[in-house]
């Protein structure tokens, strides 16, 4: 399939993937920003803890989110593909997961980037403003980065719903769940 058919036949579930990276990242702020506010050096290593189990149950509502949609839509694809009305592709979820984070990447790479050089006087007003949309958008993976400290770690907001997309699309064309039981009618 090129990427024009393919691009054709998934747009409205790469937007919808979008929309849910969005209501993600609200959810998100929502959860982790109160135990922001707490003050960090006081009780540091309960706080790191708590904000560490809410991103963790944050990507697993994540992934929940993604999995049902494209799980549905992988055994939509299935029966389709049996029918003959359709080639069926098991890394169509990877890509559509791949061009839903499309913007996550471009932005981890300008802030990645930008955070090595800083200190620069040029480099500095553009490291604060990725900085905070870095924030804003991957904020799933806000407590990971306040925990660790490391630039990187807002990758995971960008990596793991392509690894979620691909694995539960694959999923839904080989109609396995893992949790639940298949309906049989």
């Amino acid at each position: 399939m090129k990427f024009k058919e393919f691009w054709q036949r998934y747009k409205k579930e790469v937007f919808k993937l979008l929309v849910t990276h969005i209501a993600l990242a609200v959810f998100s702020i929502m959860c982790t920003s109160p135990l922001m506010v707490l003050d960090m050096n006081q009780s540091g290593s309960s706080i790191s803890s708590i904000i560490v189990i809410a991103s963790v149950f944050v990507f697993g509502f994540y992934y929940y989110l993604v999995h049902s949609h494209l799980w549905t839509l992988g055994a939509k694809n299935k029966i389709a593909a049996d029918g003959g009305r359709l080639v069926l592709n098991p890394y169509a979820g990877f890509w559509m997961g791949f061009l839903s984070s499309i913007p996550s990447l471009i932005l981890n790479i300008v802030y990645i980037g930008t955070s090595f050089w800083r200190d620069y006087a040029g480099v500095s007003k553009v490291f604060t403003t990725s900085a905070v949309l870095e924030a804003l958008w991957d904020a799933p993976a806000l407590g990971i980065r306040i925990v660790t400290g490391s630039p990187f770690a807002y990758l995971a907001s960008s990596l793991l719903p392509i690894v979620f997309a691909g694995v539960s699309y694959y999923l839904g064309t080989k109609e396995f769940k893992l949790f639940g039981k298949k309906n049989s009618d």
